[in-house]
């Protein structure tokens, strides 16, 4: 994994704390949300930063938890500027999720090709 894959893995971690409802731009109601999405995007937090943390060890795994990250970080945006996940998001949400869906299809695109990332680095896919 390359360096600007791992510097965008880190802004899509920055960028998911002010949408913890109840501490940024979030404003919705937390009763409105259905139990298990606070799993979802736990899940959704930690990805990257899995990613991020085995990039160094382990490549492979590590191309797989970006992509992983990449593709939650554009498909719950989505679901929640639809109003799916807890009713219609306020307008801070909703530039916060077109950062999001932004480094979602960043992450995804530079991952498209991790033999040649990997290659860059001098190291073997293992």
């Amino acid at each position: 994994m390359d360096r600007w894959t791992r510097i965008l893995l880190i802004a899509l971690v920055v960028a998911y704390i002010p949408g913890t409802p109840g501490l940024g731009v979030d404003t919705r109601d937390q009763t409105a949300a259905p139990a298990f999405l606070g799993y979802v995007y736990g899940a959704a937090f930690f990805a990257p930063i899995v990613a991020l943390a085995a990039s160094w060890k382990w490549p492979v795994p590590a191309r797989w938890l970006a992509l992983l990250s990449g593709a939650v970080a554009i498909v719950l945006p989505g679901l929640d500027l639809t109003g799916v996940l807890a009713g219609p998001p306020p307008a801070g949400m909703i530039v916060l999720n077109a950062i999001l869906v932004v480094l979602g299809v960043a992450i995804v695109l530079r991952q498209r090709d991790p033999e040649a990332h990997v290659a860059r680095e001098g190291r073997r896919l293992t």
